[in-house]
């Protein structure tokens, strides 16, 4: 059962798999009207404005291990607030606050767990470890293209927490992590002109969490502009493997993955600020975990939808 557990939560991991490096866009035939449509794709948020980003995540978890099918389902709304401090050199300066946290995870009818900042107290206590992370703060750092360069606070924000509960927050709320995660909400501009019909690429690889290996490529579109909103549509596919080196949970102790998957889905974007007001993913992985010489099938199929709001 714990290995279950385990798994459950790890899952959320595999949501933090966003591109972080960008490719030269390549150009598809336009009709002769799109000229009309070309935008500037950049990530431009300006110093003193404040954000709200929300996120909401529906899991549907399929595991077979001695002979059973076990199933669980999470759901996972988070919210963030931004803060943007300064612009330099092109590097965007955020301060970010957890804001709200709730988690709802059932393994087969068997087990629950969940939490909710708005409630804490009525939480499981696998979870309620969570509640250190809420109205704490860290910094942030994006380039124009939307990758988060680096954070800075997080090490004593997670530091500050002891007992066992805490290793959940190292390994989802990490710096690594945390890069990773942001970066699946801002790293989607070519930053440069691009027309309806174009396309660029976005590629990632490496460690997550330090758990598992992640390799990562993401195509966008430009499929639209509507008024001062561009819809991008996003085909993107994911494989996850052993990290060489070790560490990661003690749950997970030794594990190794071997999973691929795919993201498919759209991006609104305000086109003047770069700010993804609402941005709608599927991801479907699947494959295998070895955990202490057991071959653990299992996939994951998530919904995820996040806004963007100016407050």
């Amino acid at each position: 059962m714990k290995h279950t557990i385990a798994l459950g939560l790890l899952s959320v991991l595999f949501l933090v798999s966003g591109p972080v490096v960008a490719e030269k866009p390549t150009r598809k035939a336009k009709d002769s009207f799109s000229y009309k449509q070309e935008v500037f794709l950049k990530f431009n948020l300006k110093p003193g404005d404040q954000y709200r980003f929300s996120s909401v995540v529906k899991q549907h978890i399929v595991q077979e291990a001695m002979g059973q099918q076990i199933t669980t389902t999470q759901d996972i709304a988070t919210d963030y607030i931004y803060d943007v401090k300064s612009v330099e050199e092109g590097v965007t300066t955020i301060n970010v606050t957890f804001s709200a946290v709730k988690m709802d995870t059932d393994v087969a009818g068997m087990q629950q767990l969940s939490y909710d900042s708005a409630n804490p107290d009525a939480g499981t206590n696998e979870l309620k470890v969570m509640s250190n992370l809420i109205g704490k703060s860290f910094l942030m750092y994006i380039n124009e293209e939307g990758s988060v360069e680096k954070v800075e606070g997080l090490a004593e924000i997670i530091g500050g927490v002891e007992g066992p509960q805490s290793e959940l927050l190292k390994q989802s709320f990490g710096d690594s992590s945390m890069i990773q995660n942001m970066s699946q909400i801002t790293n989607i501009y070519p930053n440069r002109k691009v027309n309806i019909g174009d396309t660029w690429v976005k590629t990632f690889s490496g460690p997550i969490a330090g758990m598992m290996q992640s390799e990562a490529t993401s195509n966008f579109a430009l499929s639209q502009v509507t008024g001062d909103v561009a819809v991008l549509e996003v085909d993107g596919q994911m494989k996850f493997s052993k990290l060489t080196g070790g560490g990661g949970n003690p749950m997970l102790q030794g594990a190794e993955f071997n999973l691929n998957g795919t993201q498919q889905g759209t991006m609104e974007v305000d086109i003047a600020s770069g700010l993804p007001v609402q941005t709608k993913l599927k991801q479907d992985i699947s494959g295998s975990l070895e955990i202490q010489g057991m071959q653990i099938p299992m996939s994951i199929v998530s919904d995820i939808t996040i806004t963007g709001q100016k407050l």
